[in-house]
């Protein structure tokens, strides 16, 4: 009998098989995972942008009075002229400074005088769903 050594056709089908199997169902986990990490720097940033607004209602005794806007007005206009933010923060979804355009990772205020509310949102990759609210109480 002649003894071959090696692996026959079938059994590399078999772990071919498995690795496979494996890709199909870990790759998605993976990347689901990356969104979930960069939502969780845009909170970060939600919590930070919060202190800078609670700072300038402490000093100027009123929210920024404006009816809604987005990161970068909020800081060039009001945050950063009372040093209570350095600079608009970066998108953690395009790595850039965040722009009033921004869809992915997009963070919105909007205030109400008359109940002298404000409310922090933050988004998605997409820009559809939110994924937090800040509110003032």
């Amino acid at each position: 009998m002649n003894k071959r050594k090696g692996f026959t056709m079938i059994e590399l089908l078999v772990v071919i098989a498995i690795i496979g199997l494996l890709a199909v169902f870990l790759v998605p986990n993976l990347l689901g995972a990356r969104d979930r990490a960069k939502e969780a720097a845009v909170k970060g940033v939600m919590h930070s942008l919060q202190l800078g607004i609670e700072a300038y209602e402490m000093e100027n005794m009123t929210f920024p009075p404006v009816q809604s806007a987005g990161v970068a007005s909020l800081c060039t206009n009001y945050l950063m002229k009372g040093g209570y933010i350095a600079e608009v923060p970066k998108n953690p979804f395009t790595g850039a400074t965040y722009t009033d355009s921004d869809t992915a990772g997009k963070i919105t205020y909007t205030y109400d005088a008359t109940t002298n509310k404000y409310i922090l949102t933050g988004y998605n990759r997409g820009g559809s769903k939110k994924i937090q609210e800040l509110v003032n109480m």
